[in-house]
């Protein structure tokens, strides 16, 4: 399974990266922002994008719509550092198929995997 992590934050990706491979998951892209996340997302076509909510620039509710626009079978998984249930809402209504608290660990990672995985 293919995976993309999109967060303008190079030190959490790097800890998701090693959340992914640490539950068993090495085909792993990463992206700072919704340019970058878009262009890798065409190329790569990943079955799983965890994509930040907040991005500099267009936000994760907008890069949730464009990359569901390309492909609509794709699962994204909402992330951020704040609980703020209008943003969770919004990046459900996008499509967003779940929502990660940041930072997470590898028990939430898992069971998010568990669930969304084909």
């Amino acid at each position: 399974m293919k995976i993309l992590v999109v967060d303008d934050s190079e030190a959490f990706r790097k800890v998701m990266i090693e959340l992914l491979v640490r539950v068993g998951f090495h085909d792993i892209t990463e992206a700072k922002d919704y340019d970058e996340g878009m262009q890798v997302f065409r190329k790569e076509k990943p079955d799983i994008s965890f994509v930040d909510m907040i991005l500099p620039g267009k936000s994760g509710v907008e890069l949730t719509k464009s990359m569901l626009s390309v492909n609509h079978a794709t699962k994204i998984i909402a992330m951020s550092s704040i609980i703020n249930k209008k943003m969770i809402r919004e990046a459900l209504e996008a499509g967003a198929k779940d929502f990660l608290l940041k930072p997470t660990n590898e028990i939430a990672l898992n069971a998010v995997l568990t669930m969304w995985s084909d």
